[in-house]
């Protein structure tokens, strides 16, 4: 009788320990995904007050999101690149060697607004399309399950840190949920 009436007051203890009533104001929110943060770390995923999911990746690691893989395989300052249209106020040009893989079912098309240079002031720079260089990356098509290695030149106003914004294959800028950081040293 005794073990009765031990494991029934256990009962009542867990019961009122769970909170027991419907209002749900003493309830402790359980988080999904990844931490919320003011600032990109080093490496990891995270998400920004904006809403945004950033996975980053460490200088010379493959940056992986769900659809796709990208690798700097090589970066170079350049003073001269012959590029369509060269922006007021360009004085050098970053000049990297990526390697982009596609985790999708489908072909995909590296678009001119997928790969941008991002600063450690969070400015943004796009490469230019069309620039001569060996093996342009833009509007290359990567075939499902494969890689492909090209070049992207972005003109800028002086050298800088940062790393590669990467938009998923198919993602607009505007409407990206999820996003990754490829560091470069």
């Amino acid at each position: 009788m005794r073990f009765r009436i031990s494991a029934l007051l256990a009962l009542v203890l867990a019961a009122a320990a769970c909170g027991g009533g419907s209002s749900g104001g003493d309830s402790v929110p359980v988080s999904h995904g990844p931490p919320v943060v003011s600032s990109l770390p080093a490496s990891g995923t995270v998400q920004l007050s904006d809403g945004i999911i950033y996975t980053v990746a460490r200088p010379d690691t493959t940056l992986r999101l769900d659809d796709l893989t990208l690798h700097i395989v090589a970066m170079h300052w350049s003073s001269h690149a012959s590029v369509p249209v060269t922006p007021p106020g360009t004085r050098v040009y970053a000049v990297f060697t990526v390697t982009i893989g596609n985790q999708t079912s489908s072909v995909a098309v590296v678009q001119s607004t997928q790969i941008w240079l991002r600063n450690t002031l969070n400015h943004t720079f796009l490469a230019a399309a069309g620039a001569d260089a060996p093996h342009p990356l833009i509007g290359r098509s990567v075939q499902p399950g494969q890689r492909a290695t090209g070049t992207l030149v972005f003109p800028l106003p002086g050298r800088m840190q940062g790393g590669l914004l990467v938009y998923r294959f198919g993602d607009r800028p505007a409407t990206a949920k999820h996003v990754g950081i490829a560091r470069y040293g």
